[in-house]
């Protein structure tokens, strides 16, 4: 009997992981499928759809890439269909499970590359989220990932650091990276922090290789540069706020506790605990170790960085996210050197973790659509529903349309809160447009700068407590009407309750 053929240097063993991974793949992108078809627009993606029809070199948030991606792609199409606007997000999660298996398998053999998929599409945050719909993340991780690789390779094979190509190419990944998030600049620090640590990195700095890919990546972030400089540096002004220290509050010694707490939720709390045990290991190491110090590098500055700010006020948990992904092939790499116990008992979690990942993701979606539990049910859980931020807001056009609304060619939509403005601008923004009358209006000073609108008329649409200040908006329109009550619901239960009033004279 002839022994089965393999591609040539393959074994057998490293085909089945493959094979393994790819099915993984396969099962966790139809996953995400199923979940981007029936899960309902979530605040952020709607604020991105409605920004990303205007193009611009970036953008207020965040730079510009994953808007560029939307705003190209519905064009493409003709068409802002949730599901289809979130495909190129979906495939980036499949590209950036696949590149994890390659960073695994390249770093520490393939059995760790099957370990770290796995373990990157079990977590939440990685496998639901980044991996589905349309965020910045999606762009950064899969170009923080592929840049990782290139390095690895570098690392690994003798001779390639030497190689402009590769270096070339690790920098527009890691533009990439900076044109998707302003994260990308810790993942260019990360990556200098290792050339500077180890002897082999140090004599790399000594050839033009890294110099080349420090000048690409730069390259790339040209475009945010030349728009901040345009808009008084905006942005940068907009993130360093948002992680300021002090701003007179005192030192919160259980931030970071807290914030760790929050973190290893996004992660699930089984995922989260082993994913610091070998990071700190890998730490602890050194840079004796090449292979996990090139990990730990890229994993730190996130992590500890956003999570020490925390000493003087609140940060997201999501921060953080970017550097503990370099953590997973830390775990999966202690996995594939696990007794075979340990392994299977592994394994056994990695299902029950997946299934209730599935029952959690149904559920949900039941919620936000159809309401399907009571209010006597919600009580269980505090007694708020979280899936209220999901909401469809589609029912205002047929309140708008009952009324005859725009009466004429020269109504805006206004409301107060960036959040409301986004929701409307998805579903009103390319008839109308839509201005947020706050202080806090995020793109949409410079989407629909108020002062474009003088004498129009507004269609306002906000929640008791704005829209209800007749003082403040006496000050900005010439006459104002009656309030109206366009609450949206969900069963029963008024789950967004909203308020109409027509306005004329705008005096921004």
């Amino acid at each position: 009997m002839h022994a089965p053929a393999f591609p040539h240097g393959e074994s057998a063993r490293n085909a089945m992981m493959r094979r393994w991974a790819l099915a993984l793949i396969a099962a966790a992108t139809l996953a995400r499928l199923g979940l981007a078809a029936v899960l309902p627009v979530g605040v952020d993606e709607a604020y991105s759809i409605g920004i990303a029809r205007q193009f611009s070199l970036s953008y207020f948030d965040h730079p510009p890439l994953h808007l560029w991606l939307v705003g190209a792609w519905a064009k493409l199409w003709g068409s802002e269909d949730l599901l289809l606007l979130r495909l190129p997000f979906i495939a980036l999660g499949a590209l950036s499970s696949w590149l994890m298996y390659a960073l695994g398998t390249r770093l520490f053999g393939p059995v760790a590359g099957l370990w770290a998929t796995a373990i990157f599409n079990l977590a939440p945050v990685f496998g639901l989220a980044h991996g589905a719909l349309i965020f910045p993340d999606g762009p950064l991780l899969a170009a923080a990932l592929a840049m990782a690789l290139l390095v690895a390779r570098m690392v690994l094979v003798p001779g390639d650091g030497q190689r402009l190509g590769l270096w070339a190419l690790a920098g527009l990944m890691a533009g990439l990276a900076l044109l998707s998030k302003y994260h990308g600049v810790l993942l260019v620090l990360g990556l200098l922090l290792f050339l500077a640590t180890t002897r082999q990195g140090r004599q790399w700095l000594l050839t033009p290789g890294p110099w080349l890919a420090a000048a690409i990546a730069a390259a790339c972030f040209v475009p945010v540069l030349v728009w901040n400089a345009q808009h008084d540096w905006v942005s940068f002004a907009f993130q360093a706020g948002r992680g300021r220290v002090g701003n007179g509050a005192s030192l919160r010694l259980l931030g970071p506790i807290e914030s760790l707490l929050s973190q290893a939720v996004y992660l699930l709390p089984w995922i989260a605990v082993p994913l610091g045990a070998f990071l700190v290991r890998g730490a602890l190491g050194g840079p004796g170790n090449v292979r996990r110090w090139l990990l730990v590098c890229l994993a730190v500055l996130p992590i500890v960085i956003f999570t020490g700010l925390t000493l003087f006020g609140r940060g997201l948990p999501h921060w953080q996210m970017p550097g503990w992904l370099f953590a997973i092939p830390l775990l999966a790499e202690a996995l594939a050197n696990a007794g075979r116990s340990t392994r299977r008992l592994c394994v056994a979690v990695a299902v029950l973790t997946a299934l209730a990942l599935a029952a959690l993701a149904t559920v949900v979606t039941m919620q936000a659509r159809w309401g399907s539990f009571d209010q006597q049910t919600l009580q269980l859980f505090g007694g708020s529903d979280p899936t209220d931020a999901l909401l469809s807001w589609e029912p205002l056009k047929s309140e708008l349309a009952a009324r005859g609304l725009p009466a004429d060619d020269r109504t805006f939509i206004g409301t107060f809160n960036w959040v409301r403005a986004g929701e409307l601008n998805a579903l009103f923004g390319k008839q109308l447009p839509v201005l947020c009358l706050c202080s806090d209006a995020r793109h949409f000073d410079y989407l629909n700068p108020p002062q474009q609108y003088a004498g129009w008329n507004a269609i306002l649409i906000g929640m008791p407590g704005n829209i209800d200040d007749d003082a403040r908006l006496s000050a900005e329109f010439a006459t104002l009407g009656p309030l109206q009550d366009i609450s949206l619901s969900k069963g029963e239960r008024v789950a967004v309750p909203l308020r109409l009033r027509l306005a004329s004279g705008f005096r921004p």
